[in-house]
């Protein structure tokens, strides 16, 4: 998601000590920098940004200046890539005649920037270590809009340097990758992601209602399989998976479940 302008300047804030967060610039041509002002600092240790294709607008911004400060490093997906400012106009403020209305319109009044220059329009932000994509680009985002504003870029503003992950990154990608070779529950997600896209480019849902009983059942199994792995290997349970160990028998789960209906 998007978020608050100010929220992302004050976040960014916190992990460095001042300087440029964001440049807007206007429909006529000018160009406002917005910043953090105070040089308190939060948190100087190592720094991960984790976003995917719907990290959009605000977070597209903190994501941008934390990677353009060389503060940390970004992690994810290409971001959504909006980068422009609307402002939305009631049309029945000033209604022409009793009993008409004509709603609302939204218009694009002005456009970020990064403190690079670069814009989010578009493009988006680019991870220093990519997962694979959850959902195809060509699908979702600012760019599949028949309409969207082209990506531009600016003079970059003033700002100091914390770091160079440039040279850092082919080892970092080295080590990402032997780290998920051996993480079940990465290899899972991968697992996911692909059955996921594999299902959505099908043409056809089956009706049968023994095929999708079927289907439902070999899911459950499979969430089943995988809590039974996770214990076996020590790993955190699943919350979310139906079968998951709550301490609790056959019987006192019943007895639980009656007294939430009599609630």
């Amino acid at each position: 998601g998007g978020g608050s302008l100010d929220e992302a300047i004050e976040l960014t804030g916190l992990f460095i000590e001042q300087g440029p967060v964001v440049q807007v610039r206007e429909s006529g041509g000018r160009v406002t920098v917005n910043g953090d002002s105070d040089p308190r600092v939060a948190w100087d240790g190592p720094l991960g940004v984790l976003i995917n294709r719907g990290s959009a607008s605000a977070s597209e911004i903190f994501a941008g200046a934390i990677q353009d400060y060389g503060r940390g490093l970004v992690i994810g997906e290409t971001s959504f890539g909006k980068g422009t400012v609307q402002n939305i106009v009631d049309l029945d403020r000033w209604p022409a005649a009793e009993g008409q209305r004509y709603g609302q319109v939204k218009l694009t009044i002005a456009q970020f920037f990064r403190v690079s220059g670069s814009s989010t329009q578009h493009k988006g932000v680019v991870p220093d270590i990519a997962f694979p994509a959850s959902v195809d680009a060509t699908e979702f985002g600012e760019s599949t809009y028949d309409n969207a504003l082209p990506w531009t870029r600016i003079a970059a503003a003033p700002h100091t340097q914390y770091g160079n992950f440039a040279p850092l990154l082919p080892k970092l990608q080295t080590l990402h990758t032997a780290r998920i070779a051996t993480d079940k529950e990465f290899q899972w997600w991968e697992e996911d992601v692909k059955q996921f896209r594999d299902e959505k480019a099908k043409k056809y849902i089956s009706l049968n209602e023994a095929e999708r009983v079927a289907e439902r059942q070999k899911q459950d199994q499979q969430r089943k399989d995988r809590q039974q792995i996770r214990k076996q290997l020590g790993l955190p349970l699943d919350p979310l998976a139906e079968d998951s160990d709550d301490g609790l028998t056959g019987n006192e789960r019943d007895i639980v479940k009656d007294t939430a209906r009599e609630k």
